[in-house]
């Protein structure tokens, strides 16, 4: 009675994370709302949270009368069912992330396919590290990766950074291209230019910092589906929640791909690498004269033994 008990607490686990009705109300949104903000999935997820929750407490209530200790010398909820439940919130937390990350990606390559190109990006007007005005057409001619984030950030931004700086590294050293970072401050009321300039060298000696008014920093990461929220009660000290993830933009200034959190140095490096030379061959004078097919294919099989190296250590 008991292990049918708990195979119904994970049939509904198992309704949350695989329910079509999910994948299809988080696809409708995800075009018309930040990635990691489905109000929808939060309502449904809420739901099933009350549904488990209730089918718990039955069990623990039958498993109560049914004991033969009295009430004052049995724990209602044993250790093990704790450790138990904790361990099960932990996983069905990650692997809702993970399915909303899948089911973001699915949705823009659809979008892709019927449209041509996603409902990702579009104009901007910002300043630079400089001071200077710099728009999305500044960035015309080569592929550039653009990151959403804020200075004061303690971790996550930094280690994005970090890692996509690595990636570039690896791209340029493939095929040659300079491809563009680009770090968008979405806390505008601290990011002053000056700070920016400071912060973006710190990763990448070709890293463009920008900046702007309160409403052009809505506009743009409304237009890239960016979600932020500040955090904290007071003006001066306070955290930034924001989407992380970076865009990679075409020479034509188009929206091409997305890279997650989870997705490493080495994975994003091969990834834009591809694109690169997958542009060439639609766009034969895109730096003419060399085989970006061939460069790619070289580079990606000279790394691979030391990544093979890495693994075995």
């Amino acid at each position: 009675m008991r292990q049918q008990r708990f195979s119904r607490l994970q049939s509904l686990a198992r309704q949350w994370l695989t329910s079509q009705s999910v994948a299809e109300t988080c696809s409708t949104s995800a075009s018309t709302s930040s990635p990691y903000f489905c109000p929808i999935l939060a309502q449904q997820r809420f739901a099933l949270q009350r549904r488990v929750g209730l089918h718990t407490s039955r069990w623990l209530a039958a498993e109560h009368q049914a004991g033969t200790k009295a009430a004052s010398d049995v724990a209602p909820v044993s250790m093990r069912t704790l450790i138990l439940a904790l361990m099960a919130g932990a996983g069905v937390t990650y692997a809702t992330r993970l399915y909303t990350d899948q089911k973001l990606q699915q949705v823009t390559a659809k979008s892709q396919q019927v449209v041509g190109q996603a409902s990702v990006g579009g104009p901007f007007e910002l300043t630079d590290q400089d001071g200077k005005p710099f728009s999305n057409k500044d960035l015309l001619g080569e592929f550039a990766l653009l990151y959403f984030g804020f200075t004061h950030c303690p971790d996550i931004c930094p280690d994005e950074l970090e890692k996509v700086a690595e990636a570039i590294n690896t791209v340029e050293k493939w095929t040659g291209v300079p491809v563009q970072l680009v770090f968008i401050s979405v806390d505008p009321q601290r990011d002053t230019p000056a700070l920016i300039k400071s912060y973006v060298k710190e990763f990448h000696p070709r890293m463009i910092g920008l900046t702007g008014s309160l409403d052009k920093i809505k506009a743009v990461s409304k237009s890239y589906r960016v979600y932020y929220n500040k955090t904290g009660e007071s003006d001066t000290d306070y955290l930034v929640d924001h989407s992380i993830i970076h865009y990679l933009i075409s020479p034509e200034g188009e929206f091409v791909t997305f890279f997650g959190k989870n997705a490493d140095a080495p994975t994003i490096a091969k990834q834009i690498s591809q694109h690169v030379a997958d542009w060439q061959a639609e766009h034969p004078g895109y730096h003419k004269g060399r085989d970006m097919k061939a460069m790619v294919a070289a580079g990606a099989a000279a790394a691979e033994p030391k990544a093979a190296a890495t693994v075995g250590k």
